[in-house]
């Protein structure tokens, strides 16, 4: 699984701090729990001249600072996405397979940028439903396979609650068809947490499957749940992250199925949380 960032801002981000500098920034999250380390890539996506940028690279981010510093400060701007990787392989690959630029996240496609935590189980029989989507994928990460099957959805619905409810539903119906071929698993997915961004308005939704948040525990605080997103209100805008960044007050855990939609107009932040599911 991973761990990730998105934070969009009426005022420039503060990417250090949120990418290597607080006390529990993503480079630290990366290896502070040795048994399970984020070591299989990790990225950084924001906005430059309008038009997504990626900085990302395949190695460890824990055994990579000196490049994870210098993409903290090239990262400037209003909006960012960032994510540390531990990857899932629910195609069975052989590592030199399953590692690599193509697969590590953040994704982009059109002005979008985004990063999941969990695993979707069924990326083929999901990216044969794509359509003409199905060409933009580059890697085999079974993220990138519901990047496009989110941005499919999207398209055409009138507001992204609605988008989703129909996402889900259409992996449901996917998985109905299949699901005696993956005997091992009870839904088609484990971990729909994700964040989306065009750098105007961020996405974050908060979902692991119809079971609930489950037994995992974080890795930097064993009270709290692995795949609940957090967020926190700055005077500027809004910071969700996978773990709390800093130990100050002021951080809210989503609740289960849970979307926030944020906005940036003029020279305010407004958002607001929807229970989608």
């Amino acid at each position: 699984m991973c761990r990730l960032i998105g934070a969009i801002s009426s005022s420039k981000i503060d990417a250090p701090d949120l990418i290597h500098k607080s006390a529990q920034s993503l480079l630290r999250q990366s290896d502070f729990d040795r048994r399970r380390k984020q070591g299989d890539g990790w990225g950084v996506g924001f906005f430059e001249g309008g038009a997504p940028r990626i900085i990302k690279s395949p190695r460890p981010m824990y055994r990579d600072r000196a490049r994870v510093r210098r993409a903290g400060s090239t990262a400037k701007g209003k909006t960012l996405i960032a994510h540390v990787r531990w990857a899932s392989n629910p195609l069975k690959l052989a590592r030199a397979a399953l590692i690599g630029p193509a697969h590590t996240q953040p994704f982009t496609h059109r002005g979008w940028i985004f990063a999941h935590n969990g695993t979707l189980f069924i990326p083929k029989e999901v990216a044969a439903e794509l359509g003409p989507w199905e060409k933009y994928i580059k890697g085999k990460n079974d993220s990138e396979v519901l990047f496009y099957w989110f941005l499919k959805h999207l398209a055409s619905a009138k507001h992204p609650a609605a988008a989703i409810r129909r996402s889900l539903k259409g992996l449901a119906r996917i998985w109905n068809g299949c699901r005696k071929s993956y005997p091992i698993h009870r839904y088609p997915y484990h971990g729909l947490n994700f964040v989306l961004t065009n750098g105007q308005k961020l996405l974050a939704f908060c979902y692991t499957d119809p079971s609930g948040f489950g037994k995992s525990k974080a890795l930097m605080d064993r009270h709290e749940c692995y795949y609940q997103l957090k967020r926190k209100v700055t005077p500027d805008g809004l910071i969700v992250s996978s773990e709390p960044l800093d130990r100050t007050s002021g951080w809210t855990g989503f609740r289960h199925g849970e979307l926030v939609i944020a906005k940036r107009a003029g020279n305010k932040v407004f958002w607001r949380a929807i229970k989608v599911l």
